[in-house]
């Protein structure tokens, strides 16, 4: 019994492991998701005061546990979590 516990414990610490690293969440698969969020790539968004397409906005990713951050410097961040939702 001892055992089956012990392999049980394990395996619930690797997919924690695994659902935190996300590995399927690229930067292009995040910033995607951004975008399609927000309408696509040719929706308007106001980035620092001024009416720009979402694909003229400069994007950069951040990882964290269990989510990927879509950053839109000095403006929004939006978060990709590990099951492909947008927050």
């Amino acid at each position: 019994m001892k055992n089956k516990t012990k392999f049980i414990l394990v395996i619930t610490i690797l997919l924690l492991i695994l659902l935190a690293w996300a590995p399927w969440i690229s930067d292009d698969y995040a910033i995607n998701k951004v975008t399609e969020k927000l309408n696509g790539p040719d929706a308007r968004f106001n980035y620092l005061g001024e009416e720009k397409k979402i694909s003229e906005i400069p994007k950069y990713t951040i990882r964290f546990p269990f989510v990927k951050a879509v950053y839109f410097p000095s403006e929004a961040v939006f978060f990709v979590t590990f099951y492909g939702g947008v927050i």
